[in-house]
Protein backbone atom coordinates (compact mmCIF):
# COMPACT_ATOMS: atom_id res chain seq x y z
CA UNK A 1 0.00 0.00 0.00
CA UNK A 2 0.98 3.35 -1.10
CA UNK A 3 0.96 6.21 1.62
CA UNK A 4 -1.28 8.01 -0.30
CA UNK A 5 -3.73 5.05 0.12
CA UNK A 6 -3.03 4.44 3.42
CA UNK A 7 -3.35 8.04 4.23
CA UNK A 8 -6.67 7.88 2.28
CA UNK A 9 -7.36 4.67 4.12
CA UNK A 10 -7.52 6.59 7.87
CA UNK A 11 -9.58 9.35 6.73
CA UNK A 12 -11.70 6.84 5.26
CA UNK A 13 -12.36 5.02 8.38
CA UNK A 14 -12.12 8.07 10.76
CA UNK A 15 -15.28 7.69 13.19
CA UNK A 16 -16.85 9.49 15.37
CA UNK A 17 -17.79 6.96 17.60
CA UNK A 18 -14.30 5.15 17.87
CA UNK A 19 -12.34 8.20 18.53
CA UNK A 20 -11.17 9.09 21.80
CA UNK A 21 -12.83 11.32 24.09
CA UNK A 22 -9.63 13.87 24.33
CA UNK A 23 -9.41 13.93 20.56
CA UNK A 24 -13.41 15.02 20.38
CA UNK A 25 -12.57 17.65 22.95
CA UNK A 26 -10.09 18.61 20.85
CA UNK A 27 -11.59 19.22 17.93
CA UNK A 28 -14.37 21.51 19.61
CA UNK A 29 -11.78 23.28 21.43
CA UNK A 30 -10.15 24.09 18.05
CA UNK A 31 -13.87 25.19 16.29
CA UNK A 32 -14.80 27.23 19.20
CA UNK A 33 -11.10 28.89 18.80
CA UNK A 34 -11.21 29.25 15.03
CA UNK A 35 -15.03 30.56 15.07
CA UNK A 36 -13.83 33.70 17.63
CA UNK A 37 -11.18 34.10 15.86
CA UNK A 38 -12.69 34.35 12.23
CA UNK A 39 -15.48 36.50 13.93
CA UNK A 40 -13.28 39.10 14.90
CA UNK A 41 -11.82 39.07 11.38
CA UNK A 42 -14.65 39.30 9.76
CA UNK A 43 -13.70 43.16 10.83
CA UNK A 44 -10.98 43.82 9.07
CA UNK A 45 -9.87 45.45 5.67
CA UNK A 46 -8.74 42.33 5.00
CA UNK A 47 -11.88 40.85 5.13
CA UNK A 48 -13.77 44.15 3.78
CA UNK A 49 -11.14 43.75 1.03
CA UNK A 50 -12.02 40.09 0.60
CA UNK A 51 -15.91 40.10 0.58
CA UNK A 52 -16.11 42.66 -2.15
CA UNK A 53 -14.15 39.89 -4.23
CA UNK A 54 -16.08 37.08 -3.08
CA UNK A 55 -19.68 38.35 -3.75
CA UNK A 56 -18.70 39.68 -7.33
CA UNK A 57 -16.46 36.50 -8.40
CA UNK A 58 -18.12 33.47 -6.68
CA UNK A 59 -20.88 31.54 -7.54
CA UNK A 60 -24.16 32.01 -4.91
CA UNK A 61 -25.01 29.18 -2.71
CA UNK A 62 -26.02 27.42 0.44
CA UNK A 63 -22.72 28.12 2.36
CA UNK A 64 -22.66 30.97 5.63
CA UNK A 65 -20.01 33.88 4.98
CA UNK A 66 -18.74 34.37 8.58
CA UNK A 67 -20.15 38.09 9.44
CA UNK A 68 -22.16 37.96 6.72
CA UNK A 69 -26.02 37.34 5.46
CA UNK A 70 -24.39 36.56 1.91
CA UNK A 71 -24.05 32.91 1.28
CA UNK A 72 -22.15 31.84 -1.50
CA UNK A 73 -21.29 28.40 -2.56
CA UNK A 74 -18.73 26.09 -0.76
CA UNK A 75 -15.57 27.37 -2.96
CA UNK A 76 -16.39 31.18 -1.83
CA UNK A 77 -17.30 30.00 1.52
CA UNK A 78 -13.96 28.57 2.29
CA UNK A 79 -11.80 31.01 0.68
CA UNK A 80 -13.93 33.98 2.47
CA UNK A 81 -13.60 31.95 6.10
CA UNK A 82 -10.20 31.27 5.59
CA UNK A 83 -9.56 34.90 5.18
CA UNK A 84 -10.93 35.78 8.52
CA UNK A 85 -9.63 33.23 10.48
CA UNK A 86 -6.40 33.91 8.84
CA UNK A 87 -6.61 37.92 9.39
CA UNK A 88 -5.74 38.90 12.80
CA UNK A 89 -2.62 35.69 13.74
CA UNK A 90 -4.70 34.49 16.32
CA UNK A 91 -5.89 31.31 14.40
CA UNK A 92 -4.35 27.50 15.62
CA UNK A 93 -0.93 25.88 14.56
CA UNK A 94 0.97 23.30 15.08
CA UNK A 95 4.42 23.62 16.11
CA UNK A 96 5.99 21.07 13.92
CA UNK A 97 4.19 21.36 10.88
CA UNK A 98 4.96 25.41 11.32
CA UNK A 99 1.66 27.20 9.97
CA UNK A 100 -2.02 26.96 10.91
CA UNK A 101 -3.89 23.79 10.09
CA UNK A 102 -7.31 25.02 11.62
CA UNK A 103 -7.85 27.77 9.32
CA UNK A 104 -7.38 25.70 6.20
CA UNK A 105 -9.78 22.69 7.67
CA UNK A 106 -12.11 24.13 9.50
CA UNK A 107 -13.59 26.85 6.72
CA UNK A 108 -13.75 23.88 4.61
CA UNK A 109 -15.61 21.45 6.61
CA UNK A 110 -18.23 24.39 7.51
CA UNK A 111 -18.71 24.85 3.86
CA UNK A 112 -19.47 21.72 2.57
CA UNK A 113 -20.98 20.42 5.62
CA UNK A 114 -23.37 23.33 5.75
CA UNK A 115 -24.02 22.50 1.88
CA UNK A 116 -24.68 18.55 2.39
CA UNK A 117 -26.61 18.83 5.43
CA UNK A 118 -24.21 17.11 7.46
CA UNK A 119 -24.17 16.13 11.52
CA UNK A 120 -22.46 17.36 13.64
CA UNK A 121 -20.68 14.06 14.28
CA UNK A 122 -19.27 14.23 10.65
CA UNK A 123 -18.12 17.38 10.57
CA UNK A 124 -16.05 16.52 13.62
CA UNK A 125 -14.84 13.27 12.10
CA UNK A 126 -13.78 15.98 9.22
CA UNK A 127 -12.11 18.23 11.21
CA UNK A 128 -9.71 15.35 12.67
CA UNK A 129 -9.07 13.72 9.78
CA UNK A 130 -8.41 17.13 8.22
CA UNK A 131 -6.13 18.44 10.69
CA UNK A 132 -4.22 14.86 10.57
CA UNK A 133 -3.51 15.35 7.01
CA UNK A 134 -2.67 18.69 7.08
CA UNK A 135 0.09 18.29 9.61
CA UNK A 136 1.69 15.19 8.48
CA UNK A 137 1.99 16.54 4.58
CA UNK A 138 3.84 19.08 6.38
CA UNK A 139 5.77 17.22 8.52
CA UNK A 140 6.96 14.88 6.55
CA UNK A 141 7.88 17.25 3.02
CA UNK A 142 12.18 16.60 2.23
CA UNK A 143 14.26 19.22 4.03
CA UNK A 144 15.13 20.66 0.60
CA UNK A 145 11.51 21.73 0.39
CA UNK A 146 10.92 22.39 4.20
CA UNK A 147 14.31 24.77 4.04
CA UNK A 148 12.24 28.25 4.16
CA UNK A 149 9.10 27.43 3.25
CA UNK A 150 6.96 26.74 5.60
CA UNK A 151 3.95 28.66 4.67
CA UNK A 152 0.08 26.85 5.01
CA UNK A 153 -0.43 27.69 1.66
CA UNK A 154 1.69 24.47 0.60
CA UNK A 155 0.10 21.60 2.77
CA UNK A 156 -2.93 23.31 3.77
CA UNK A 157 -4.65 21.80 0.59
CA UNK A 158 -4.14 18.32 1.46
CA UNK A 159 -5.37 19.15 4.80
CA UNK A 160 -8.55 20.43 2.88
CA UNK A 161 -8.99 17.95 0.47
CA UNK A 162 -9.45 15.06 3.39
CA UNK A 163 -11.87 17.56 5.23
CA UNK A 164 -14.25 17.68 2.15
CA UNK A 165 -13.68 14.21 0.69
CA UNK A 166 -14.61 12.59 4.52
CA UNK A 167 -17.47 14.73 4.09
CA UNK A 168 -18.21 13.87 0.79
CA UNK A 169 -17.65 9.62 1.49
CA UNK A 170 -15.36 9.45 -1.41
CA UNK A 171 -14.20 6.36 -2.56
CA UNK A 172 -10.55 5.65 -3.02
CA UNK A 173 -10.51 6.35 -6.90
CA UNK A 174 -11.90 9.39 -6.18
CA UNK A 175 -9.33 10.65 -3.48
CA UNK A 176 -6.50 9.75 -5.02
CA UNK A 177 -7.92 12.14 -7.80
CA UNK A 178 -8.59 15.18 -5.39
CA UNK A 179 -5.09 15.18 -3.37
CA UNK A 180 -3.70 14.68 -7.07
CA UNK A 181 -5.35 17.90 -8.07
CA UNK A 182 -4.78 19.77 -4.86
CA UNK A 183 -0.89 18.44 -5.11
CA UNK A 184 -0.32 19.60 -7.99
CA UNK A 185 -2.35 22.84 -7.91
CA UNK A 186 -1.77 24.01 -4.32
CA UNK A 187 0.08 27.73 -3.59
CA UNK A 188 3.75 27.87 -3.30
CA UNK A 189 4.27 31.71 -2.07
CA UNK A 190 7.52 32.93 -1.38
CA UNK A 191 9.52 32.24 1.18
CA UNK A 192 9.45 34.30 4.83
CA UNK A 193 9.74 38.25 4.99
CA UNK A 194 8.61 38.41 1.43
CA UNK A 195 4.96 38.20 2.32
CA UNK A 196 5.04 39.61 5.42
CA UNK A 197 4.08 43.37 3.86
CA UNK A 198 0.56 42.61 2.28
CA UNK A 199 -2.33 40.39 3.27
CA UNK A 200 -1.16 37.29 1.84
CA UNK A 201 -0.92 35.49 5.31
CA UNK A 202 0.70 32.46 4.23
CA UNK A 203 -1.80 31.64 1.52
CA UNK A 204 -4.29 30.16 3.68
CA UNK A 205 -7.43 31.39 2.34
CA UNK A 206 -5.93 29.89 -0.95
CA UNK A 207 -4.93 26.35 0.87
CA UNK A 208 -8.66 25.78 1.45
CA UNK A 209 -9.83 27.12 -1.80
CA UNK A 210 -7.96 25.22 -4.12
CA UNK A 211 -7.85 21.89 -1.66
CA UNK A 212 -12.15 22.31 -1.91
CA UNK A 213 -11.75 22.86 -5.55
CA UNK A 214 -9.63 19.69 -6.27
CA UNK A 215 -12.84 17.46 -3.78
CA UNK A 216 -15.49 19.18 -6.39
CA UNK A 217 -13.32 18.77 -9.55
CA UNK A 218 -12.49 15.27 -8.70
CA UNK A 219 -16.53 14.75 -7.67
CA UNK A 220 -17.15 15.80 -10.92
CA UNK A 221 -14.60 13.57 -12.71
CA UNK A 222 -11.56 15.23 -13.37
CA UNK A 223 -8.69 12.89 -12.97
CA UNK A 224 -5.45 13.75 -11.03
CA UNK A 225 -2.44 12.03 -10.44
CA UNK A 226 -2.43 8.90 -8.87
CA UNK A 227 0.04 8.55 -5.38
CA UNK A 228 1.14 11.94 -5.95
CA UNK A 229 2.18 12.33 -2.72
CA UNK A 230 4.46 8.86 -3.02
CA UNK A 231 5.55 10.55 -6.44
CA UNK A 232 6.25 13.86 -6.18
CA UNK A 233 9.90 13.57 -4.61
CA UNK A 234 8.89 16.19 -2.13
CA UNK A 235 7.62 14.01 0.96
CA UNK A 236 9.51 10.98 2.70
CA UNK A 237 6.62 8.23 2.57
CA UNK A 238 7.61 7.10 5.82
CA UNK A 239 7.01 10.00 7.91
CA UNK A 240 3.88 10.50 6.31
CA UNK A 241 2.58 7.24 7.85
CA UNK A 242 4.73 6.72 10.80
CA UNK A 243 2.44 6.28 14.03
CA UNK A 244 -0.83 6.70 11.90
CA UNK A 245 -3.93 5.75 13.72
CA UNK A 246 -2.22 5.96 17.03
CA UNK A 247 -1.40 9.83 17.52
CA UNK A 248 -3.68 12.45 16.53
CA UNK A 249 -2.02 15.86 15.19
CA UNK A 250 -4.82 17.59 16.38
CA UNK A 251 -3.99 17.14 20.31
CA UNK A 252 -0.60 18.82 19.37
CA UNK A 253 -2.20 21.79 18.20
CA UNK A 254 -1.41 24.85 20.22
CA UNK A 255 -3.62 28.44 20.92
CA UNK A 256 -2.55 31.57 20.72
CA UNK A 257 -3.25 34.49 23.19
CA UNK A 258 -2.19 37.19 21.00
CA UNK A 259 -2.50 38.46 17.58
CA UNK A 260 1.08 38.09 16.83
CA UNK A 261 3.13 35.64 14.89
CA UNK A 262 3.70 32.38 16.67
CA UNK A 263 7.57 32.96 16.65
CA UNK A 264 6.95 36.18 18.62
CA UNK A 265 4.56 34.88 21.40
CA UNK A 266 7.63 33.37 23.66
CA UNK A 267 9.25 36.47 24.08
CA UNK A 268 6.05 38.57 24.90
CA UNK A 269 5.22 35.83 27.39
CA UNK A 270 8.70 36.49 28.91
CA UNK A 271 7.91 40.63 28.97
CA UNK A 272 4.77 40.05 30.56
CA UNK A 273 6.13 37.97 33.03
CA UNK A 274 8.47 40.74 34.39
CA UNK A 275 5.70 42.63 33.94
CA UNK A 276 4.11 40.77 36.70
CA UNK A 277 7.23 40.12 38.75
CA UNK A 278 8.92 43.27 39.20
CA UNK A 279 6.66 45.94 38.36
CA UNK A 280 8.16 47.18 35.24
CA UNK A 281 6.57 50.16 34.00
CA UNK A 282 7.27 51.18 30.15
CA UNK A 283 8.30 54.58 30.87
CA UNK A 284 11.92 53.20 32.61
CA UNK A 285 12.83 50.69 30.15
CA UNK A 286 15.97 51.60 28.58
CA UNK A 287 16.35 48.30 26.62
CA UNK A 288 15.03 45.17 25.75
CA UNK A 289 17.14 42.21 24.45
CA UNK A 290 15.46 39.00 22.66
CA UNK A 291 17.20 35.96 22.00
CA UNK A 292 16.07 33.10 20.33
CA UNK A 293 16.13 31.44 17.09
CA UNK A 294 17.21 31.84 13.87
CA UNK A 295 14.26 32.52 12.65
CA UNK A 296 13.17 35.93 14.69
CA UNK A 297 15.44 37.49 12.53
CA UNK A 298 12.30 38.20 10.23
CA UNK A 299 10.49 39.67 12.98
CA UNK A 300 12.28 42.93 13.45
CA UNK A 301 10.22 45.44 11.57
CA UNK A 302 10.56 48.59 13.51
CA UNK A 303 8.29 50.76 12.14
CA UNK A 304 5.19 48.27 10.26
CA UNK A 305 3.03 50.37 7.58
CA UNK A 306 0.32 47.92 8.14
CA UNK A 307 -1.55 46.12 11.02
CA UNK A 308 -0.49 42.62 9.14
CA UNK A 309 3.34 43.75 8.60
CA UNK A 310 2.31 44.49 12.34
CA UNK A 311 2.00 40.88 13.41
CA UNK A 312 5.05 39.93 12.19
CA UNK A 313 7.41 42.76 14.36
CA UNK A 314 8.61 41.48 17.33
CA UNK A 315 9.70 45.21 18.70
CA UNK A 316 5.87 46.56 18.17
CA UNK A 317 3.98 43.53 19.65
CA UNK A 318 6.53 43.82 22.53
CA UNK A 319 5.99 47.58 22.78
CA UNK A 320 2.20 46.70 22.68
CA UNK A 321 2.32 44.58 25.10
CA UNK A 322 3.87 46.54 27.59
CA UNK A 323 1.87 49.33 27.17
CA UNK A 324 -1.77 47.26 26.67
CA UNK A 325 -1.18 44.07 28.85
CA UNK A 326 -2.36 42.12 25.72
CA UNK A 327 -2.22 41.92 21.74
CA UNK A 328 -5.61 41.59 19.83
CA UNK A 329 -7.86 43.39 17.56
CA UNK A 330 -8.40 46.78 20.05
CA UNK A 331 -4.76 47.30 19.93
CA UNK A 332 -3.51 46.04 16.63
CA UNK A 333 -5.18 49.15 14.98
CA UNK A 334 -3.63 51.80 12.18
CA UNK A 335 -3.82 54.57 14.88
CA UNK A 336 -1.17 52.41 16.70
CA UNK A 337 0.92 52.31 13.86
CA UNK A 338 1.50 55.95 13.93
CA UNK A 339 2.11 56.13 18.03
CA UNK A 340 5.11 58.02 19.08
CA UNK A 341 5.70 56.27 22.45
CA UNK A 342 4.93 52.79 20.79
CA UNK A 343 7.15 53.55 18.48
CA UNK A 344 10.14 54.90 20.48
CA UNK A 345 9.25 51.54 23.14
CA UNK A 346 9.89 49.52 19.62
CA UNK A 347 13.46 51.36 19.17
CA UNK A 348 14.57 49.60 22.36
CA UNK A 349 14.30 46.31 21.19
CA UNK A 350 17.17 44.31 20.28
CA UNK A 351 17.23 41.02 18.69
CA UNK A 352 19.35 38.27 17.97
CA UNK A 353 19.81 34.67 17.65
CA UNK A 354 21.32 32.33 20.87
CA UNK A 355 23.03 29.05 19.13
CA UNK A 356 21.56 26.76 21.86
CA UNK A 357 17.87 28.26 21.47
CA UNK A 358 18.32 27.60 17.91
CA UNK A 359 19.06 23.96 18.18
CA UNK A 360 15.64 23.02 19.89
CA UNK A 361 13.62 24.30 16.83
CA UNK A 362 11.27 23.45 15.77
CA UNK A 363 10.76 21.24 18.06
CA UNK A 364 10.66 24.05 20.78
CA UNK A 365 10.16 27.83 19.82
CA UNK A 366 12.51 29.10 23.07
CA UNK A 367 13.19 32.77 23.94
CA UNK A 368 15.27 34.75 26.22
CA UNK A 369 14.03 38.17 27.17
CA UNK A 370 16.17 40.61 29.28
CA UNK A 371 15.16 43.97 30.19
CA UNK A 372 17.29 46.68 31.30
CA UNK A 373 16.40 49.37 33.50
CA UNK A 374 17.46 52.43 36.17
CA UNK A 375 16.97 49.76 38.87
CA UNK A 376 19.14 46.55 37.40
CA UNK A 377 18.28 44.16 34.50
CA UNK A 378 15.81 41.63 34.59
CA UNK A 379 15.46 38.15 32.39
CA UNK A 380 12.78 35.75 31.49
CA UNK A 381 13.44 32.22 29.50
CA UNK A 382 10.32 30.79 28.40
CA UNK A 383 10.11 27.15 26.67
CA UNK A 384 7.08 26.86 25.65
CA UNK A 385 5.06 29.53 25.10
CA UNK A 386 1.21 30.12 26.44
CA UNK A 387 -1.31 27.94 24.05
CA UNK A 388 1.26 25.19 23.76
CA UNK A 389 0.70 21.58 23.92
CA UNK A 390 3.12 22.26 27.17
CA UNK A 391 1.92 25.23 28.71
CA UNK A 392 -2.00 24.82 27.67
CA UNK A 393 -4.57 27.03 27.94
CA UNK A 394 -7.42 26.05 29.68
CA UNK A 395 -10.89 25.12 28.86
CA UNK A 396 -12.30 28.31 30.77
CA UNK A 397 -9.08 30.82 29.36
CA UNK A 398 -9.84 29.26 25.57
CA UNK A 399 -13.89 30.65 26.45
CA UNK A 400 -12.25 33.68 27.42
CA UNK A 401 -10.66 34.43 24.62
CA UNK A 402 -13.37 33.69 22.30
CA UNK A 403 -15.79 36.46 24.28
CA UNK A 404 -12.78 38.46 24.35
CA UNK A 405 -13.18 38.50 20.39
CA UNK A 406 -17.12 37.80 19.60
CA UNK A 407 -18.75 39.94 22.20
CA UNK A 408 -18.08 42.91 20.46
CA UNK A 409 -19.13 41.65 17.12
CA UNK A 410 -22.18 39.29 17.96
CA UNK A 411 -22.93 40.50 21.96
CA UNK A 412 -22.49 38.32 24.71
CA UNK A 413 -26.03 36.55 24.75
CA UNK A 414 -24.55 35.20 21.14
CA UNK A 415 -21.63 34.54 21.73
CA UNK A 416 -22.26 31.90 24.55
CA UNK A 417 -24.82 30.91 22.32
CA UNK A 418 -22.65 30.07 19.74
CA UNK A 419 -19.98 28.40 22.77
CA UNK A 420 -22.87 26.26 24.16
CA UNK A 421 -23.47 25.05 20.14
CA UNK A 422 -19.72 24.00 19.77
CA UNK A 423 -19.89 22.76 22.98
CA UNK A 424 -22.94 19.89 21.52
CA UNK A 425 -21.95 19.34 18.18
CA UNK A 426 -22.28 15.80 18.24
CA UNK A 427 -25.78 15.89 19.04
CA UNK A 428 -26.66 18.28 16.07
CA UNK A 429 -28.67 16.08 13.66
CA UNK A 430 -27.18 19.34 11.05
CA UNK A 431 -24.15 21.40 11.21
CA UNK A 432 -26.59 24.25 9.99
CA UNK A 433 -27.37 25.16 13.87
CA UNK A 434 -23.93 25.77 14.31
CA UNK A 435 -23.29 28.15 11.20
CA UNK A 436 -26.82 29.79 11.15
CA UNK A 437 -25.10 31.55 14.33
CA UNK A 438 -22.53 32.66 11.75
CA UNK A 439 -24.27 35.08 9.53
CA UNK A 440 -24.43 38.67 11.13
CA UNK A 441 -23.41 41.62 9.68
CA UNK A 442 -20.33 43.09 11.87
Amino acid sequence: MSATDALIAFVQSTDYSLLPGDVISQAKRCVLDLLGVAIAGSNTRMAEASMRFAVNQFAPGNATLIGSEVRLGELGATWFNGICASALDLDDGHRLAMGHPGAAVIPTALAIAETIGASGAEFLEAVVAGYEIAVRVSVARMPDYKADHYSTGIWGAPGSVATAGKLLEFDGPTFQDALGIAVAHGPFPPPGSVVMEGMVKEAIGWAGLVGCSAALLAREGFAGSKDMLDRSGRYDAAQLVEGLGREYAILQAYFKPYAACRWSHPAIDGVLELVREHGLQASEIEEIHVEGFQQVRRLCDYAPATTVAAQYSIPFALALALTYGRIGPEELIEANLQDEELATLARKVRVSVDPGLDRLFPEKTASRVTVLTGRGSFTASVEYPRGNPENPLSDAQLAEKFLWLAADAIGERKSRKLMHAVERLEEMDSVVHLTELLAFQV
